[in-house]
């Protein structure tokens, strides 16, 4: 297996646009301008994102992380221009693995290690004990909000919660809220870790559905889901009363072990809300 067009999964998500996904579930999205594209996330880091991303435009690529997790930043150090909340910019400039929490040291090694047992094979025969995440340098997001692509531009949304600096990204011109881990497997959230604000993440779940219901949005793109439209995109409704719900003590949950420790767990309709044992 190589590193590009047999480890990555590229399918058209818009006009402009492609859905770029790494070992079936870390998802990047490229979206293109007349004069610049932009990748948003730069996935897990096992394989040559740059490689694929530059075959897709011919246009220069600014990468913007949506939060700097490790498995989306993996791939960031393959780019030149790198842009980060400035909440999550380290003084130094520098994006690494454990630029939040050392919670994520681990995760890289642990994702290869688990996909190798399951009888997977990584590409250019990659010692999975060897895999790390690169640091990079990065700069803050600009101030007025706005990335320019030429023909358009993309609005910075911040989605705090998840952590501390998330954002989403919008593209107007195809109706596209582009939003990271805003939603997170299978349509659930999680606040478990250490710089997660469960209040914060309710009030980002909030503008999402101001947002939706003023028509700013048609399709919602997240990491590690298929893309949202049409009735699916209730499933914010049931999210926001369920976060406020637990917010104010009014839930119930049951104790679980996760890969970070235990959580409390809160069902909400199908999904399920993962937070710190107290809150």
């Amino acid at each position: 297996m190589n590193a590009t067009d047999e480890w990555y999964e590229v399918s058209r998500l818009t006009e402009n646009g492609y859905r770029i996904t790494e070992a079936n579930d870390y998802g990047m999205f490229l979206v293109e301008g007349d004069e610049r594209a932009v990748l948003v996330d730069a996935g897990a880091g096992v394989g040559e994102l740059h490689s694929v991303v530059t075959d897709l435009v011919d246009t220069p690529i600014t990468l913007v992380l949506t939060h700097t997790h490790w498995d989306h930043i993996g791939a960031a150090s393959q780019f030149d221009d790198v842009l980060v909340s400035p909440l999550e910019l380290p003084p130094d400039g520098r994006i690494r693995v454990d630029s939040l929490s050392g919670e994520f040291v681990e995760r890289p090694t642990q994702f290869t290690n688990r996909w190798v047992d399951a009888g997977k094979e990584l590409p250019n025969d990659l010692d999975p004990s060897e895999h790390a995440i690169e640091p990079t340098d990065a700069d803050p997001l600009p101030a007025d909000g706005r990335i320019d692509l030429g023909d358009r531009s993309l609005e910075v949304i911040e989605l705090p919660g998840h952590s501390p600096g998330h954002v989403g990204l919008l593209d107007s011109a195809t109706d596209t809220l582009y939003g990271g881990d805003v939603i997170h497997f299978d349509h659930n959230l999680y606040v478990m870790f250490e710089d997660c604000d469960l209040e914060a993440y309710a009030d980002s779940i909030a503008r999402l559905k101001d947002l939706r219901d003023d028509g700013a949005f048609e399709v919602l793109a997240t990491s590690h889901n298929e893309p949202l439209s049409g009735d699916d995109l209730e499933i914010v409704d049931d999210l926001l009363e369920g976060l406020r719900e637990i917010a104010a003590g009014g839930r119930e949950y049951e104790i679980v072990e996760t890969d970070w420790g235990e959580a409390r767990s809160y069902e909400i309709g199908d999904s399920d809300v993962l937070t710190k044992t107290t809150i």
